[in-house]
């Protein structure tokens, strides 16, 4: 077998730890089998990373898209442990959703079943891109405190905190369903999301469903739940279209 350049190895390391870690947290995973999931031995893992806590600092790197365009000297050093923790905070706030933050600059929208669905596709997208390294994230915090206050402490709550307010804005305006608490509601929304675009993903039975019919059903459900009556029927014709497609789609694949 032809031996890889450097730079491939160096992915196929933060791949197989981005996997490692997520299951297995920080304590629970052992250098030796991130080397195993690469591909290579114990010995030649540490001649491109200096230490775990430069594999994890390497998993924060690849899972945020900030992989380096050139290769950086190797092995890679230990991290400062604050810079480690100032990755991930800069991660998770520069994650993009251009959607939702232009509806939160639009005071009463023109279509906002359209603006709904729109935000629902780019939340499913971004949780389908990023759940890896938010695995990782979920999974170490426990044991590691810093990251705890960064994830759940400030991320996450800030997440259900802004869709809640673009729910009680709309929803104040009649173009949304009224909810007893937006932020709940809001919570409804992001974990039925992750759920199917994360979570089923990891269960054994996740082949047991079509990602695209998956990604329509669980973005038209959210809409019928959240949009009122009223506004329904504007989008009946575009639902059945999407029906109609999709079954078709499943029964090509059969």
């Amino acid at each position: 077998m032809p031996r890889l350049p450097a730079n491939e190895r160096l992915l196929s390391i933060a791949v197989a730890a981005t996997g490692i870690f997520g299951r297995a947290g920080y304590r629970g995973t052992r250098t030796a089998d991130v080397a195993a999931g690469a591909g290579m031995s114990a010995g030649l893992l540490f001649t491109y990373v200096e230490s775990k806590e430069a594999l994890l600092h390497l998993v924060f790197v690849h899972g945020f898209g900030q992989w380096p365009q050139s290769l950086p000297p190797l092995p890679l050093a230990t991290p400062d442990h604050q810079d480690t923790i100032a990755l991930v905070e800069r991660g998770l706030a520069g994650i993009p959703m251009p959607r939702f933050q232009a509806a939160m600059g639009v005071e009463e929208p023109g279509d906002a079943a359209g603006e709904l669905r729109q935000i629902l596709e780019e939340r499913y997208a971004v949780i389908g891109r990023y759940w890896p390294v938010i695995r990782v994230i979920a999974r170490c915090a426990a044991e590691i405190p810093d990251l705890e206050a960064v994830y759940f402490g400030q991320a996450r709550p800030g997440y259900y905190a802004d869709l809640g307010r673009y729910l009680e804005r709309r929803a104040a305006a009649g173009l949304l369903r009224a909810m007893p608490d937006s932020t709940v509601a809001a919570r409804v929304v992001i974990e039925s999301l992750s759920w199917f675009a994360w979570h089923r993903l990891e269960g054994r039975d996740a082949i047991l469903y079509d990602d695209e019919t998956v990604r329509r059903t669980v973005i038209e459900f959210l809409c019928a739940a959240l949009l009122p009556d009223s506004a329904q029927v504007t989008t009946t014709e575009r639902s059945r279209s999407e029906v109609s497609r999709l079954r078709l789609l499943a029964v090509e694949r059969s």
